[in-house]
């Protein structure tokens, strides 16, 4: 090796990355950034991780940040972080010479905060950061756009061991699957026809490799694990295998999935019946109970089916249920989405989430949008103002129902009470009823003391004999 190759040699040694994650809460990590550390394990790099929430100071993330002494500084982008890194990115170039790269679902959109030594990495981000660091960072956008994407499977488990101080008692993610089968226009995953598995389940190999990076997970004692799977059951046979795994070691934390509820069938419900109490939870998009509707939104979904399965999981699992609406697709009016709530209410999953629509860019929901004269916020996190079927009245008494779910249903703190009432009256009804108590007392929606919950609650069970 020549003088000058050891000299450039040390100077790569010395380069130190930083990963800035600006998480929505403390509990949160941002897994993408543990993936790209490991692809840069075996090069002369000095990596950091780094977490903040959006909720800290400019100036104390700043300062923090400086404090690294990093050549290169690596953020990810958001619809939860957009706004504090078009704030940020900006006043720390001020201040230092370092390389700015920026990945994800909002990179694109901070391209005016950035300059031509700077790096935006759109998609899949392991292939092309690993790139940029085979170059030291000095790759053109044109060479850079022409990085191959690294399959899931080829990929390293991001996590190690010695990330337990970061990780204990925190939100983990963990993907086993990539890409969607499913096409829902309000989705990021709409055009994503990946279909890319981190292990193969018909190979003993690959399953024992799967079952190592699981206890891997568990030693490092989250609080929760979260499989980003858009909807994990799409591979029946890599589903059982998680589950049976899970029933048979037993995990210190619970377990969340995305589950798509028309695959669930008898073979699922009979292995989730085996599951411990308080183990797993279900995060299941019902959306919408209309099958027209659905369709319109590239969604192919059957209630009944759905219903069913929701009633058998509440009937013979302990699974926790959180299942979700969406208020604003196209074609769905008021009454339409009232029906939908008090449908699924009546199945008494343990969480009812009722979210107002997102039109989000790359998304086609964002062409329909236009298209039939919708209206939503210019920013993140771009939620729909006004539909072509309801107003931002009727879009905002569905946001007050939705705070009241979260109030005195998501809570889990009146079931038996919950339950009682519907046999009686609609959800909507009950809605209605826990608003003007609220408007009664005076009351905000978005936050009570567990006191005032509870007389308010005692109130309404009085007035309807429950």
């Amino acid at each position: 090796m020549t003088a000058l190759a050891v000299a450039e040699d040390e100077v790569m040694k010395q380069k130190k990355i930083l990963m800035a994650a600006l998480n929505s809460s403390w509990s949160h990590t941002n897994p993408a950034f543990y993936y790209l550390r490991e692809m840069l394990r075996d090069l002369p790099y000095e990596v950091r991780i780094k977490n903040w929430t959006t909720q800290d100071q400019l100036l104390d993330i700043l300062a923090e940040i400086i404090d690294c002494q990093a050549e290169v500084i690596c953020f990810s982008a958001y619809i939860w972080n957009r706004h504090i890194l078009q704030q940020l990115i900006p006043e720390l170039k001020k201040l230092v010479t370092a390389r700015i790269v920026v990945g994800g679902a909002e990179a694109e959109n901070l391209i005016s905060v950035i300059d031509q030594n700077d790096y935006l990495v759109l998609g899949a981000g392991e292939g092309k950061f690993r790139a940029l660091a085979e170059s030291d960072f000095h790759l053109s956008p044109s060479e850079l756009d022409k990085v191959k994407d690294i399959p899931l499977s080829q990929l390293p488990f991001p996590y190690h061991q010695t990330d337990m101080l970061d990780l204990q008692g925190k939100l983990v993610y963990y993907e086993l699957q990539r890409g969607c089968p499913f096409g829902c226009i309000y989705c990021l995953s709409a055009n994503d026809r990946r279909n890319e598995l981190r292990f193969d389940p018909e190979d003993q190999a690959e399953v024992q490799r799967l079952y190592a990076e699981l206890d891997q997970l568990n030693a490092l004692q989250p609080k929760t694990l979260k499989l980003v799977d858009r909807s994990f059951n799409t591979n029946k046979k890599l589903a059982h295998l998680v589950w049976n795994y899970l029933i048979d070691k037993g995990f210190s934390c619970d377990v969340h999935f995305e589950i798509y509820p028309d695959l669930l069938d008898e073979n699922d419900i009979e292995i989730l019946s085996k599951m411990p109490n308080g183990l797993l939870r279900f995060e299941i998009g019902i959306q919408t109970i209309h099958g027209e509707i659905a369709q319109a939104s590239g969604r192919n979904s059957n209630w009944e089916q759905a219903r069913k399965m929701l009633q058998m999981l509440k009937q013979r699992t302990q699974v926790r249920i959180h299942a979700d609406l969406l208020a604003g697709l196209p074609g769905e009016d008021f009454s339409s989405v009232l029906s939908s709530l008090n449908e699924l209410c009546a199945c008494l999953p343990d969480a009812v989430q009722l979210g107002r629509l997102k039109v989000l860019p790359g998304t086609p929901m964002r062409e329909v949008a236009f298209l039939k004269g919708y209206k939503w916020l210019s920013e993140p996190p771009y939620t729909v103002l006004q539909s072509d079927a309801l107003s931002f009245a009727e879009l905002t008494t569905l946001e007050e129902f939705a705070r009241l779910l979260n109030l005195y249903w998501n809570k889990e703190e009146y079931p038996d009470q919950w339950k009682t009432l519907l046999a009686r009256y609609s959800a909507v009804e009950m809605l209605e009823a826990l608003r003007e108590i609220h408007s009664q007392h005076g009351y905000e929606l978005h936050s009570l003391a567990k006191a005032k919950r509870a007389a308010v609650m005692a109130e309404l069970i009085e007035k309807y004999g429950a």
